[in-house]
């Protein structure tokens, strides 16, 4: 299983690595090929498909991942009502897209709505063809149909963009990503599926993941109503700087933390009776993710402003301050994921419906206050770093009981990766001072974080370094 579990995780690793790389590339030079205003109209339609993909998936693929003995019925029976369900989905949308636009003032909105939503039905397929390549560990699948989607997608985007088609670039190249990664699994997946729908196995999974689906529609809402307030309050610039301001950190966060948590689920949930096992893969998940995400998002937060002057040019300037808000919030996704990830494992959609619950309410609690004293889409954003506070605390709650995860034993695997991580920060924000060239000073950072992370690694003896070098030579073998 170790051994299992490394293969995952390095083909994972490099299935996130290659598609966020290429999808960071493509979003820079389509920033600098579109204005912000353009960017708004796509960035509003992604908020309704974002609810849209929650209850098109109803908890259905995850439940189907942490069932054990998961059959062709199974698999069957989720994929026709993921699907149908997706079709009703697109028919609301289709009808509500005229009020829509109205709302936010963009008659572009209408046929952008109702075109991209024929992209629905495809995610409905793609879900289950995911559920059924994680449970069964089959992740080198998920490197070629990511990587051909991207590519396919990036160059119709770029293409397009350069052709003078504004926005709709950005819905070219969002539909074509879509549909090449589910062809591609597709062609490459042996899911046997059967000409029939089983309302008994529907019922066993969604006693489970019913539960998943409730969480995940309070954490979309979470995420999206800002924007959505922003959208509405202020300028279509505001929403459009907010957006990417979030996407990066959130890109750059997501190839670490969404590699480690889609190989930990299902190894979790093969050991979910057994509680050392589980609780010694937690503690290495948060501990190694913690030592790969803490530096990467602090050295972006120390960066943000040359990064938008050199890369996205200077109309995108206002993004700097949501890049430096998201990577502190980013940056402790993984303590979030590897908590989460165990309790869903060992079947406690109950616990994690009840954390999510106490999380929302929280949230929601945070968000109405700033929306009500704060004047600025800025200090909207603030309420995100209150929220992730909130977060760390609730999700340590539960495995201290479950798993023997006590807050000294997290203390312990996450305190001194984020010491090492601020005093690399510091260094690389004292070295931006320099009155050079903004290229070559943004790369000189870069360079000094990478080898000051390194530095400090040796001299304090972290563990994690040596693990992973470990992983590697033994990969190697």
């Amino acid at each position: 299983m170790k051994r299992t579990t490394i293969v995952n995780t390095v083909w994972k690793f490099a299935e996130r690595v290659c598609a966020q790389v290429i999808s960071l590339i493509v979003a820079i030079l389509l920033a600098r090929l579109l204005t912000p205003d353009e960017y708004s109209v796509v960035s509003i339609v992604v908020i309704f498909f974002n609810f849209a993909n929650v209850i098109i998936s109803g908890g259905l693929n995850t439940a189907l991942i942490q069932k054990k003995d998961a059959d062709a019925e199974d698999y069957s029976s989720v994929l026709y009502v993921s699907v149908l369900v997706s079709a009703l989905i697109y028919l609301v949308l289709f009808f509500a897209a005229p009020q829509i636009a109205a709302v936010y003032g963009q008659p572009l909105l209408i046929p952008i709505v109702r075109i991209m939503s024929l992209s629905l039905p495809v995610y409905a397929v793609k879900s289950v063809l995911c559920a059924y390549i994680s449970s069964t560990l089959q992740f080198r699948k998920f490197f070629f149909a990511t990587i051909g989607g991207t590519l396919v997608s990036a160059a119709v985007g770029i293409y397009m963009a350069m052709s003078g088609y504004g926005a709709w670039a950005l819905v070219a190249q969002q539909m074509t990503n879509t549909v090449i990664d589910t062809l591609i699994l597709a062609l490459t997946t042996r899911m046997k599926l059967l000409l029939r729908v089983s309302f008994t196995k529907l019922k066993g999974l969604f006693s489970y993941g019913w539960k998943v689906f409730v969480s995940s529609l309070l954490s979309t809402a979470y995420n999206e109503v800002i924007p959505l307030f922003i959208g509405i309050k202020f300028s279509a610039a505001n929403l459009s700087h907010y957006t990417k301001g979030k996407n990066f950190p959130t890109l750059i966060s997501n190839t670490t933390t969404s590699t480690l948590s889609a190989v930990l689920f299902p190894v979790l949930s093969k050991h979910q009776d057994d509680k050392e096992t589980l609780l010694r893969y937690t503690r290495k998940f948060i501990s190694v993710s913690s030592y790969l995400v803490f530096p990467l998002m602090l050295g972006f937060f120390a960066v943000a402003d040359k990064f938008v002057l050199l890369l996205l040019t200077e109309k995108w300037l206002p993004a700097a301050y949501y890049i430096r808000i998201f990577s502190i919030v980013s940056m402790f996704d993984m303590i979030h994921i590897g908590n989460c990830e165990t309790i869903k494992a060992m079947g406690r959609s109950d616990i994690f419906l009840i954390m999510e619950v106490i999380k929302k309410s929280a949230y929601f609690g945070v968000i109405a206050a700033f929306m009500f004293f704060g004047k600025t889409p800025e200090m909207l954003a603030l309420a995100s770093v209150i929220c992730t506070l909130v977060a760390i605390v609730v999700n340590s709650v539960p495995n201290r009981r479950l798993i023997g995860y006590s807050y000294s034993k997290q203390a312990a695997d996450i305190l001194p990766n984020l010491a090492i991580s601020i005093l690399m920060c510091g260094g690389v924000m004292l070295l931006g001072r320099l009155n050079i060239n903004t290229a070559l000073l943004f790369f000189l950072q870069i360079a000094a974080g990478i080898v000051i992370y390194l530095l400090l690694s040796l001299i304090t003896r972290n563990k994690n370094l040596g693990y992973l070098i470990g992983a590697v030579k033994e990969r190697a073998k």
